[in-house]
């Protein structure tokens, strides 16, 4: 029945495809975020430093039957990055850490501010220092997910035009499938 309703699939598949796109904008977008960190200091870039996130989000289609999904499926830390982290919580894995700083990459500075060289120690030291600070005092939110909701709702508002001509066009399968007998023009309730 999901080939029936082709008009429905398209138009779902396309706003799928458009939230992608929107996902991957918020990402890469520059916006403001707070430190939650008293002592850190808030900072006016991209929420994705490495490319990673953007690169990895996809749709994932599937069809059974008479069902379709329309998934998205994202890099497992995309909620903490989207909702933030609370204070307290099991910090992140130093190993993360240390392949972000890296990729970035972060220049590493000593007490006084003076930038010293990256060894391997030193990003350890510091990716060790982040992950407890993060644990400790939590993520600010981001928001991306619900921005780019917010920017692609109003196009949901045209997908019951999409089911309408679907309907439409099988009408004929619809009454016959709900109990319904085709007598000239009219449909009557099938009696046994």
């Amino acid at each position: 029945m999901i080939n029936k309703f082709k008009n429905t699939k398209s138009y779902l598949d396309n706003f799928s495809q458009e939230l992608v796109k929107l996902l991957k904008i918020e990402i890469g977008r520059s916006r403001k975020r707070r430190s939650m960190n008293p002592r850190g200091r808030n900072t006016n870039s991209p929420i994705d430093a490495s490319g990673q996130l953007r690169r990895n989000i996809s749709i994932d289609t599937k069809e059974e039957d008479s069902k379709i999904s329309f998934n998205i499926e994202a890099l497992n830390y995309v909620t903490n990055v989207d909702e933030g982290r609370k204070a307290g919580q099991k910090p992140p894995p130093v190993r993360d850490i240390v392949k972000w700083i890296k990729q970035k990459p972060v220049r590493l500075r000593d007490t006084k501010g003076k930038i010293v060289s990256r060894s391997d120690k030193k990003i350890n030291n510091l990716a060790g220092v982040i992950s407890r600070s993060i644990g400790f005092y939590g993520t600010a939110p981001t928001n991306f997910i619900s921005e780019a909701m917010e920017a692609s709702i109003g196009k949901l508002n045209a997908l019951g035009d999409s089911v309408g001509k679907d309907v439409m066009e099988n009408v004929d399968d619809i009454f016959i499938k709900s109990g319904y007998i085709k007598k000239g023009d009219n449909y009557q309730i099938k009696t046994e």
